[in-house]
């Protein structure tokens, strides 16, 4: 094997260590947003695209009188996958571990209902969550943006690195 560094190599000028850098600092700025305040346009930790679908929704949430309480805490995040060669551009999936007091209110009445079974009310207190987020890089790994975050469900979550 050669030794040599060629500008052709698909090999990640960025390692783990900065990767998650940098994911922590998107994750912090995203975790201080006010829950019923918009990400702001000049937000340079989020993608457009999830930008515009977040703003969406709490506009939506907005629009039938929703307020929401309470925040979500990250506890940890682990790298799950990186992808530099991914069609449409290098990515990786980040597993958060966090603890949410977040309820939902129409008119003052809690109407937050559990996550994994919309039929359910929520429980009171805090809950321990489990979210698998995706981040991109605009800038071949150097920063790094929020790109789409899935709950994960309870069984996956049981297998994940935050069990």
């Amino acid at each position: 094997a050669s030794s040599s560094t060629s500008s052709a190599s698909s090999e990640p000028t960025y390692g783990e260590d900065h990767i998650m850098t940098e994911v922590r600092k998107a994750d912090k700025a995203f975790r201080a947003l006010d829950p019923n305040a918009p990400i702001p346009k000049d937000a340079d930790w989020v993608t457009d695209e999830y930008r515009k679908a977040y703003n969406a929704d709490n506009v939506e949430l907005k629009n039938i009188g929703l307020v929401q309480k309470g925040k979500t805490t990250t506890k940890s995040l682990h790298l799950d996958k990186s992808d530099p060669d991914a069609p449409g551009g290098w990515y990786v999936t980040v597993y958060n571990c966090n603890v949410s007091t977040m309820r939902a209110y129409i008119d003052g009445e809690d109407v937050s209902r559990d996550p994994h079974d919309e039929d359910k009310p929520l429980p009171k207190g805090p809950r321990d969550g489990v979210s698998l987020d995706r981040y991109t890089t605009p800038d071949d790994g150097k920063s790094w943006q929020i790109d789409d975050s899935q709950i994960v469900s309870a069984a996956d979550a049981k297998d994940s690195p935050c069990a």
